[in-house]
């Protein structure tokens, strides 16, 4: 049968004539997942929930008692406490567990299986931080719960569990402020007399060195970096004021002197050294034509010697152009302005280098100087923090009957109605799943494995050409009422089964 010519009715008519091995396959494997869902052990889990009752005293008076850890850090530590290998043999023992399955012996195995079927789960809920006025997850209380596979059993370990951990909460808590109690006691102590030997060092540092301590040197830094930003502003004007006494001075050689003479007809006389210079171009172009002897030339001579008499005459006159007097005066404030500006970058330089000179007469006295202040500052600090610790932990002790955080059952342990594992609806579902898809490839797996001729499209596909004429099937009366009878028996299994199943499953 070709693939491009497959049609759905096709496909019905191949799982038509394999209907009773797809059939078979399907019950097979729905059989076969029954077994397993219900032969299965059945896991019942009995849980008990516990209150997290915090300190009735502020957190600050008890120096961030339950604010210095997450809640499940200590929940963590308290599990850790009940879940002694004593404690979890002696109630192994007592409830007799797992010895169907690890016998008398193996108790490592069974403190494993114990461990692992011991389950704490804490209960979040969302709150806002009055602090920092931030959305924050807040562990408010936790369950306590236990799995075995049976019921009454998983209950009263479960309830064991739940008192162990209330019991375990206010021991703990006396507990660690005891210890830190001695700790923060005896380290203070030897902290004091450190201190105390650290201070002596100090003051006798200062009576052989009254002078040349960090304090004259920290001024002295503070001059300097006036006097460095000061000198930074002075030699960037600096800049400025000869960058514009040379622009002025090449704008000035740049103007003429004198103001421009106009003729009759409005033409600009040459005058001065203008004159002088074109003079003295028509000189080299009339030696280049006629000999010194030539009028033209003796000319020009007499003409350039009268220029550059006029010139010389009006270099100690004052100038009459505008422009050139407004230049002439911006170069001389420029150029007073640069003389004022160097004397006072000397000045800075000169009060510059005392002050440096001053910062590095006693660099080795400072250097002991705040050696000794160091350490004598990180001891200070350790004692203030070991003092603090103490009264924390003294008080954390007071308040430990009536303040310490404290686990309260609210809801016990019951026991157990329906097991956890396996869940039955879910796999037998899956059973189903699977059995539908082992039915269909069962019947397509044999028809693509038949290779007997069924219908026209095989002949056509065989012989090439479409066949003269087409027979349908005939059946007899018997062999009709023997199908009807067959489909009914197995529908009626079908349904059968499908009914058990599914009471067994609800």
């Amino acid at each position: 049968m070709k693939a491009d010519s497959t049609t759905f009715s096709d496909y019905l008519r191949v799982l038509k004539r394999r209907l009773r091995p797809a059939l078979l396959a399907a019950f097979g494997v729905l059989i076969a997942m029954s077994a397993y869902v219900f032969l299965s052990p059945a896991v019942y889990e009995s849980s008990a929930k516990m209150l997290i009752e915090q300190m009735d005293l502020p957190v600050e008076l008890t120096g961030g008692i339950g604010a210095q850890e997450y809640v499940e850090q200590r929940l963590q530590r308290t599990r850790q406490r009940v879940l002694t290998d004593s404690n979890a043999k002696a109630m192994i023992e007592r409830h007799h567990l797992y010895e169907s399955t690890f016998g008398e012996g193996l108790l490592e195995e069974k403190l494993d299986e114990f461990n692992a079927n011991v389950l704490i789960t804490p209960q979040v809920t969302g709150v806002i931080d009055p602090k920092s006025m931030r959305a924050a997850d807040l562990t408010y209380a936790f369950d306590v719960a236990f799995r075995d596979s049976d019921p009454e059993t998983s209950q009263k370990v479960a309830a064991e569990l739940a008192g162990l951990f209330v019991s375990s909460s206010a021991a703990q808590a006396k507990e660690e402020a005891q210890r830190e109690i001695a700790f923060a006691r005896a380290e203070s102590d030897r902290t004091a007399t450190e201190l105390r030997e650290r201070e002596g060092r100090l003051a006798k540092f200062r009576q052989q060195h009254p002078s040349g301590l960090p304090d004259d040197r920290i001024r002295n830094q503070e001059r300097a970096m006036a006097f460095e930003r000061e000198l930074a502003t002075v030699d960037s004007d600096l800049r400025a004021a000869r960058a514009r006494q040379e622009l002025y001075t090449a704008q000035l050689r740049d103007t003429p002197r004198d103001s421009p003479v106009l003729d009759e007809t409005g033409q600009v006389v040459l005058r001065g050294q203008d004159r002088l210079a074109v003079a003295q171009q028509e000189l080299m172009a009339a030696r280049s034509k006629y000999s010194e002897n030539h009028p033209d030339v003796r000319r020009l001579k007499r003409e350039i010697a009268s220029l550059t008499a006029e010139a010389n005459a009006s270099s100690t006159s004052a100038p009459t152009n505008p422009a050139f007097i407004q230049l002439q005066s911006q170069v001389n404030a420029a150029a007073i302005e640069v003389r004022e500006l160097s004397g006072r970058r000397s000045q800075l330089g000169s009060a510059l280098s005392e002050i440096e000179s001053a910062i590095s007469v006693s660099p080795q006295i400072e250097e002991q100087y705040a050696d000794l202040v160091r350490d004598y500052e990180v001891i200070k600090t350790q004692y203030e923090q070991l003092r603090s610790q103490q009264a924390n932990a003294e008080l954390k002790l007071k308040a430990a009957d009536s303040a310490a955080e404290t686990y309260v059952l609210i809801n016990p342990a019951r026991v157990p109605e329906d097991p956890v594992e396996p869940d039955r609806v879910a796999l037998m579902f899956l059973g189903i799943v699977l059995a539908i898809a082992a039915g269909l490839g069962t019947a397509f797996l044999l028809n693509a494995a038949d290779p007997t001729v069924r219908g026209r499209l095989d002949i056509i596909e065989l012989a090439g050409a479409e066949p003269f004429a087409q027979i349908p099937t005939i059946r007899t009366q018997f062999e009709i009422r023997k199908r009807k009878v067959g489909n009914l028996a197995l529908a009626t299994g079908m349904a059968a089964l499908a009914f058990v199943l599914l009471l067994m499953v609800v």
